[in-house]
């Protein structure tokens, strides 16, 4: 117990910064014995699939051109993968706002079917007209405008009573 060597071998690299040397945050979880995490099969693709290990150590020394070169393909790769990810969440998007118009116009047409489209036609049309024409000639002199205003109201109230009989009636 303490007494026995370790039997994990770690290789530490120097960067291009003399007296700097990079530790992965899973080499600082290991030396701290936290467990290391399990990577999901949501997460985008580790750093081990594009030719490293996990814990971001190289497993051989590898020239300058090949670290650019697996770097780039691991890039591409994670960028595949967004690229991807992306494109399901558009489509699902997509398909949800299919469904929203949908409901939208069912819903339109019920409402529409539930509720007689009324139309109107002008009452008293000429009436109303002879009121404006009075007020514009005489702006200063409404009273002038009485017997118009007056003829006009009887109109709108008799139209109104004929259509409450013909509700009733019906």
């Amino acid at each position: 117990m303490g007494g026995s060597q370790s039997t994990r071998k770690v290789t530490l690299e120097q960067g291009d910064m003399e007296g700097v040397v990079k530790v992965s945050a899973s080499v600082v979880k290991r030396m701290r014995g936290e467990p290391e995490d399990e990577p999901s099969s949501d997460a985008p693709p580790s750093e081990s699939e594009a030719g490293r290990p996990r814990d971001g150590i190289p497993r051989e020394t590898l020239l300058p051109h090949e670290q650019k070169a697996v770097l780039h393909e691991a890039l591409q790769e994670r960028d595949r993968y967004w690229q991807d990810k992306l494109q399901t969440v558009e489509e699902k998007n997509a398909q949800l706002n299919q469904l929203t118009v949908e409901q939208f116009h069912k819903a339109a047409e019920e409402v529409e079917a539930k509720f007689i489209k009324q139309h109107y036609k002008p009452v008293c049309q000429d009436l109303q007209e002879a009121v404006m024409t009075c007020y514009v000639e005489n702006p200063k002199q409404t009273l002038n405008c009485a017997q118009q205003t007056k003829a006009f109201t009887n109109c709108v109230e008799n139209a109104r009573l004929s259509m409450l009989q013909l509700k009733a009636s019906s």
